[in-house]
């Protein structure tokens, strides 16, 4: 089993915020727009799956090549704050039920936060800190 490193603690918090994202997309699905929908999803479900095999990858010691990581990061960072960009202007707008505006907020936010969880990935990874 590998070492627990910089990388490994920052995939580890993406993953989380990952996952807490579906939950949010999952509780405020109803209320989005089909584009939001789409574009949130396809985000979400990707870096999840992405996420999991890198997460993997780093805890067996197996090494993942720096230029396919450091695409990850940086589309990652882009996908996100564009989601949570999307995502928070969507719900700014949304006065019918105040709990779906609340979640649909916290959901943005966390896609920023996501974001700068990747660009931060994305210097390390660029800078070579393992």
């Amino acid at each position: 089993m590998a070492s627990l490193t910089k990388l490994s603690i920052i995939r580890l918090f993406e993953l989380v915020l990952v996952c807490v994202m579906l939950g949010l997309e999952y509780h405020s699905l109803a209320a989005s727009s089909n584009y939001t929908i789409m574009l949130t999803m396809g985000t979400i479900g990707g870096y999840l799956i992405i996420l999991v095999g890198l997460f993997a990858a780093t805890m067996m010691g197996t090494p993942v090549n720096r230029r396919v990581d450091l695409f990850f990061s940086v589309v990652g960072c882009v996908l996100f704050i564009i989601v949570g960009a999307v995502t928070i202007d969507y719900y700014q707008h949304v006065s019918n039920y105040q709990n779906l505006r609340d979640i649909g907020l916290s959901k943005g936010s966390i896609a920023v936060i996501e974001g700068v969880f990747f660009l931060v990935d994305a210097v390390f990874t660029f800078r070579g800190d393992a």
